[in-house]
C-alpha cells in the first residue's frame, strides 16, 4: 500500500486554529488595557474585524510552510500566503489613518499567540517561529507603509489646495522660529516687503523693513504676544519699506504664538496682506470728507450775509412798507423761505463743527426743560395743525441745560414724527426722568423703519424711505444727525425702536446735570 503522504493541514496548524478563540479574546483584553492603543476612545480596537483574518491567515501561512518543507523546500504556497497577508493590510490601511494605533494592536497579535502557546503547551519550532514573525511583520510594516503613503498624498493634496488659496487671496504665509530667530517666509511675503528671492531673510531684517513711525508699536505688539497672559494673539496693520524697490506698503498682518509646557514661546506663524489699495481708498475718502465739510462750512458762512440782509429788508417792508396785502403775503412768503434757508444754513455749520470739533458746541445754563420743550412744540403745533402733538410731563425737568440746542432737537425729533405719521394719527412727546438722566420721547403711529436702515438712520445726509416717502422737512438729511449730537454733547444719546404694530419711538436721553460747555 503506497504511503498516504502529509495531512493537508499540520497537527500544529491544527491545534492553533482550535485556539482562536481563546486567542481573539486575550488579544481584546490586551489591547483595551493599553491605555497608548488608544481603544477605548476609538469604542473597541481599530483592528477587530481585521484580526480574525489575520490570525487564519497566519495558520495557512504555517501550514503551507510545513507543506513546502515536506515537499522539498516549494515556496510556492508560503509566498501566496504572505501576498494574501499584504492585501488584507493594505485594504486596512485604506481605512485607518493611525500608524501608532495599528502597530501596537498587531504587537498585542503577537504576545497573545506566544501566550496562548505557552499556556497550551505548543511548542514552536524555529521554522515555525520565524512564519508567525514573519507574518505579523508584514502585516505591520505593510501597514505602517500604507497609511504613511496615504497620509502624506493627503498631506500634499492640503498643502496644495491651501497654496492654490493663499495665492489666489494674495496672502503670504510666515513663520518665526522665536527661540533661534529663524524667519520663513514664502514668495508672497517676500513681494509684500521688497525682499529678492534669494536674500536670506531674520528677524533683524523684517525689523528693518518696517516703516520707521510704525517700527516702535509692531515690536512691541511682537512682544505682547510672547506672553501667554495674551492668548499668543498677534494682529497688526502697519508699513513696510520694500528692501530692494523702496515701495511703501500698508500691510494687514495676523498670527499666533506658540507655546511649550513651561509657557515660553517657541514659535510664531502667521499670514500677511497687502492693503495698500484699502488704505489709498481710506484715505482719499477721508480728504474728500474733509474737503466736503470745509466747502459747506465756508458756504455756510458765505451764505450768512446776504441772508440776513434779505432777513433784515423783509422786517423792515413788512412794518414800515406800506403794502397792500397781496405785497405783504409776498413778502412774508420771502421772509418764511429766508427763516428756512437760516435754519439749513445753520445745520451745514453744525455738521462743520462736529466735523472738526468731536461735537456741537453747547452751553448749558440752569433751565427747565419742560418749558424748553412746551414751547418747541407749541411752534410746532401753530405750523401743522393738521398732526395733534400731545406732550406728557413727568417729575421735574430742572438741569443744566442749553435751550437752543435743546429746543433743536426736540423740533428736528417732532418734525420727523410729524413728517412720517400715519393719517389722522398724533405725535406723542413723554418726558420722564430715569436716574440721574432725563428721557424726552417722541413717538408715532406709521410704516416701521427697516431694520437694515438703522444703522445709518444718524448719519449725516441721510434720508430714510420709509412707506415709500421720505421726511418733507428741511430737506438735507442733517435733522437727525443733529439731534444726536445735540444729546452727546449733553451726555446722552438717541435710540429708536420701530415696529410695524407699535410705531416708531425715538428715545433722547440728557444728563440732566452731566452737560460741559464746549467751545
Amino acid at each position: 500500500m503506497d504511503d498516504a503522504g502529509p495531512p493537508l493541514e499540520t497537527s500544529l496548524a491544527a491545534r492553533l486554529r482550535s485556539c482562536k478563540r481563546d486567542v481573539i479574546e486575550r488579544w481584546t483584553r490586551r489591547v483595551l488595557d493599553d491605555p497608548r492603543a488608544a481603544a477605548k476612545r476609538h469604542g473597541g480596537p481599530l483592528l477587530a474585524d481585521e484580526v480574525p483574518r489575520l490570525f487564519d491567515d497566519l495558520i495557512e501561512a504555517l501550514a503551507a510552510s510545513r507543506r513546502a518543507e515536506l515537499r522539498a523546500g516549494e515556496d510556492g504556497e508560503p509566498a501566496s500566503a504572505h501576498e494574501r497577508i499584504e492585501d488584507q493590510a493594505r485594504l486596512h490601511a485604506a481605512q485607518v489613518r493611525c500608524i501608532a494605533a495599528t502597530l501596537r494592536e498587531l504587537s498585542h497579535l503577537r504576545a497573545a499567540l506566544i501566550e496562548v502557546c505557552a499556556a497550551q503547551g505548543i511548542s514552536l519550532g524555529v521554522r515555525e517561529a520565524q512564519v508567525l514573525h514573519a507574518v505579523v511583520d508584514a502585516s505591520m510594516w505593510t501597514s505602517a507603509r500604507e497609511i504613511e503613503t496615504a497620509t502624506r498624498a493627503a498631506l500634499e493634496d492640503s498643502a496644495a489646495r491651501l497654496r492654490l488659496a493663499t495665492e489666489a487671496g494674495g496672502v503670504g504665509v510666515w513663520d518665526y522660529d522665536t527661540v533661534t530667530g529663524a524667519l520663513r517666509w514664502d514668495d508672497r511675503c517676500r513681494q509684500v516687503s521688497g525682499v529678492g528671492p534669494e536674500q536670506d531673510v531674520d528677524y533683524e531684517l523684517f525689523v528693518s523693513a518696517i516703516h520707521p513711525d510704525d517700527r516702535a508699536r509692531v515690536q512691541e505688539a511682537v512682544l505682547r504676544s510672547q506672553d501667554p497672559a495674551s492668548g499668543g494673539e498677534y494682529n497688526i496693520e502697519y508699513r513696510l519699506v520694500g528692501l530692494c524697490d523702496g515701495i511703501e506698503r500698508w500691510v494687514c498682518v495676523q498670527g499666533r504664538a506658540c507655546f511649550d509646557a513651561a509657557g515660553r514661546s517657541v514659535r510664531m506663524i502667521g499670514t500677511v496682506i497687502d492693503i495698500s489699495d484699502r488704505k489709498r481708498a481710506e484715505a482719499a475718502r477721508r480728504e474728500e470728507l474733509a474737503f466736503r465739510d470745509r466747502f459747506l462750512g465756508a458756504l455756510g458762512h458765505y451764505l450768512r450775509t446776504p441772508l440776513t440782509s434779505v432777513t433784515l429788508a423783509t422786517s423792515v417792508l413788512m412794518h414800515h412798507g406800506n403794502l397792500t396785502p397781496g405785497q405783504a403775503k409776498s413778502v412774508e412768503r420771502i421772509a418764511a423761505s429766508a427763516r428756512r434757508m437760516g435754519r439749513t444754513i445753520e445745520d451745514l455749520l453744525d455738521l462743520t463743527r462736529s466735523r472738526f470739533g468731536g461735537s456741537i458746541p453747547i452751553a448749558p445754563s440752569p433751565g427747565d426743560l419742560h418749558l424748553i420743550c412746551k414751547g418747541a412744540i407749541d411752534e410746532l403745533g401753530a405750523m401743522h395743525a393738521g398732526v395733534p402733538i400731545r406732550l406728557d410731563l413727568h417729575g421735574s425737568g430742572a438741569g443744566q441745560w442749553d435751550p437752543e440746542r435743546v429746543a433743536q432737537m426736540v423740533t428736528n425729533l417732532v418734525q420727523n414724527a410729524v413728517d412720517y405719521a400715519a393719517p389722522g394719527s398724533a405725535v406723542r412727546v413723554a418726558i420722564r426722568p430715569r436716574g440721574e438722566d432725563v428721557l424726552i420721547e417722541v413717538h408715532n403711529d406709521g410704516p416701521a423703519i427697516a431694520p437694515e436702515l438703522l444703522a445709518t438712520l444718524f448719519d449725516p445726509f441721510h434720508q430714510a424711505m420709509v412707506g415709500g416717502r421720505t421726511s418733507s422737512g428741511r430737506g438735507l438729511g442733517l435733522g437727525l444727525f443733529i439731534a444726536h449730537q445735540i444729546a452727546r454733547a449733553h451726555g446722552g444719546g438717541i435710540e429708536v425702536e420701530s415696529e410695524a404694530e407699535r410705531g416708531t419711538t425715538f428715545t433722547a436721553r440728557l444728563a440732566r446735570g452731566a452737560a460741559v460747555a464746549r467751545c
